[in-house]
């Protein structure tokens, strides 16, 4: 009788410990799964204004292209900012969060083959290809603010791309900022580089050479040591481009020359006096002669005596950018009111 009950026991403290173990993920479960619901959701939380979203936008089937978007909270406007030949936009997140500080949203894309964009590094097969893209993006700005004015931003070569943009699309866009533009450059390639790419442009892909771009120093960027630093230890930045990227780039230059008096949109033009890579006064000339109406105020230029080439990383870069808020909210304010419905 006694073993009878010992076995009994045993059963009831068996059933005990299967029911409390089949408990125990329940318990867990309620303990647990709220924490990391809870982080999960912080890490949802939308950013604040000025702190960029690394997105994708589907161009085609093959191509999706990065960008930083910048939102503001109450945007007066959109800016597209387009970087330049070696940088790519993750140079710009100062200026590109002041800028939504002061009440414009940045979308600043990556272009193909540079930055965070890894297929065919340096490459590009028909110019065309980048006003596409252009097209693409302010589709999608249009699309996420359809009653705000949109400006078209450029950053040295990224300025030339943007002025080309304007002459092959005159009046898509609201205004142009085009700071230190690669429109007249001082820089080049050798000799006996500029013959490569008049040999190999039009082979396919996989034989072109990648030639250096013609910078030869991070010190034509900036006197400052720290961004010098940062740029030549920079691994998305871009050393070198293909032959047909430069072939391209020809192809650019020659369109602007022949179109420029295409160009409908009122354009802020930034210098830097100390630029190594670009000549201001060829520059200054060839907007003044070959803009329509450049007398007027169609072209403002400001130019900072003391600027590198790339103003992003000038102790005044507050400066800078207020000077481009104070032009942006005069084209905000002098836009015409949508008509009533």
């Amino acid at each position: 009788m006694g073993l009878m009950v010992d076995e009994k026991q045993h059963e009831m403290d068996d059933y005990r410990r299967q029911a409390w173990m089949r408990k125990v993920p329940c318990i867990l479960s309620l303990v647990i799964v709220p924490l990391f619901w809870g982080f999960s959701v912080t890490q949802a939380a939308p950013p604040k204004t000025g702190e960029p979203q690394i997105q994708k936008l589907e161009i085609n089937n093959q191509t999706h292209l990065a960008f930083r978007r910048y939102i503001s909270t109450h945007p007066k406007g959109v800016i597209l900012y387009l970087h330049g030949i070696q940088s790519h936009s993750g140079w710009y997140t100062q200026s590109c969060q002041m800028l939504a500080e002061s009440g414009y949203t940045v979308y600043a894309p990556d272009r193909r083959g540079c930055g965070l964009n890894r297929q065919d590094r340096g490459h590009i097969q028909h110019y065309e290809d980048l006003i596409a893209d252009i097209d693409a993006f302010l589709a999608r700005i249009r699309a996420d603010y359809p009653n705000l004015p949109v400006f078209l931003m450029g950053v040295s070569w990224g300025g030339k791309l943007a002025l080309l943009y304007e002459t092959m699309r005159p009046g898509q866009v609201n205004g142009l900022i085009l700071s230190t533009p690669g429109v007249k450059a001082k820089v080049n390639l050798s000799l006996w580089d500029r013959m490569r790419v008049f040999y190999y442009s039009w082979r396919r892909r996989e034989v072109q050479p990648e030639i250096p771009i013609p910078i030869e120093s991070s010190s034509m960027f900036t006197d400052d040591q720290r961004w010098q630093n940062w740029i030549e230890q920079d691994p998305l930045t871009l050393r070198k481009a293909t032959a047909r990227f430069y072939w391209e780039n020809n192809k650019m230059d020659k369109q602007i020359r022949r179109n420029a008096r295409n160009a409908q949109a009122p354009i802020l033009l930034l210098l830097a006096g100390r630029d190594e890579i670009i000549d201001n006064e060829k520059t200054i000339r060839f907007m003044g002669d070959k803009l329509p109406e450049a007398e007027n105020d169609t072209l403002k230029i400001i130019e900072y005596p003391p600027g590198r080439h790339t103003l992003e990383f000038e102790r005044y870069l507050r400066k800078v950018v207020a000077d481009m808020v104070a032009w942006l909210n005069k084209q905000v304010s002098s836009r015409p009111a949508p008509p009533t419905q």
